[in-house]
């Protein structure tokens, strides 16, 4: 028997909208993170033109991928295809799909599983394979503009961000616990270093509320720096096109020496001071020891 058969194939289109209130860079963002594609092929898929980013014969399938598209702020719809295809000829006895009309069939012969009669974009279905990655495409990125101790940080980000999501994990830093504003300055988060300011000082009115605020600083210091160098490296690849990243990364990342310097200097100035005062009390106490 020969003709030609219609057969439903659903597609995903994406148009390069988002939902309300959300923000075009950080939907892109999360695009890039759960699907493993470049800069260049989130721009793509921003285009303003009608984009097919999903098809396959299975609805389940699609409607799980449209679901994880769509969890990313991203607007997109289902619609229905129709493609032509050769009516495949079929045993028979058992009613599987046979390569010609004449041949054996080889699931009755042999009792192989036939192949599945799938189709799918394959570019799209490899990236959906590894969307359940724990691992940011850009925890590189966010490593090199963490300059030092970026391997130590790096290890922090990876449980802020997994599977494309961003969310909170209770975390240490002993730097921010013991030197609040100055590891801020250093980390050069100079907004949120006045907001501590502001923070501390009315901490000093409260009896203990220094020490609170210092430990509720320790435990989210992590995050809070995650969310910092998350948003400069967005802005450096959304200006890639009119900067040099490696030297944006460079200079707007890493650390700002002069707090740390200025902490060593007062530590320093501390100890003379404390021997300095050791010195001299021995000096007057010693007459009367003789």
């Amino acid at each position: 028997m020969g003709g030609t058969s219609l057969k439903e194939l659903y597609v995903v289109l994406f148009e390069g909208k988002v939902r309300e209130r959300e923000s075009k860079r950080e939907v892109k963002g999360r695009l890039m993170d759960r699907f493993d594609i470049d800069t260049a092929g989130v721009e793509r898929l921003f285009s303003g033109q009608r984009m097919v980013v999903f098809r396959s014969e299975d609805r389940a399938k699609t409607d799980d991928f449209a679901k994880r598209f769509a969890d990313t702020g991203a607007l997109c719809r289902i619609e229905v295809d129709y493609k032509e295809e050769p009516e495949t000829p079929r045993c028979s006895d058992c009613g599987r799909a046979k390569d010609s009309a004449d041949a054996r069939c080889s699931w009755c012969d042999s009792r192989e599983t036939p192949r599945d009669n799938q189709t799918m974009d394959t570019q799209w279905e490899s990236e959906d394979n590894t969307s359940s990655s724990d691992t940011s495409t850009l925890l590189p990125l966010w490593q090199a503009y963490a300059g030092p101790r970026g391997e130590w940080y790096a290890e922090k980000f990876k449980l802020f961000s997994r599977k494309g999501r961003t969310t909170f994990v209770p975390s240490w830093n002993w730097g921010a616990f013991l030197f609040g504003i100055v590891w801020l300055i250093y980390r050069k988060m100079y907004g949120l270093a006045l907001l501590f300011f502001g923070i501390s000082a009315a901490g000093i009115v409260i009896p203990g509320g220094s020490l609170a605020v210092s430990f509720f600083f320790g435990a989210f210091a992590n995050f809070l720096y995650f969310l910092h160098v998350k948003k400069k490296v967005e802005s450096i690849i959304e200006a890639s096109a009119q900067i040099n990243p490696e030297r944006a990364m460079k200079s707007r990342g890493g650390v700002n020496p002069i707090p740390m310097v200025l902490a060593l200097f007062l530590i320093m100035m501390g100890v003379m001071a404390l021997f300095g005062s050791y010195f001299f009390d021995m000096k007057d106490i010693a007459p009367h020891l003789q």
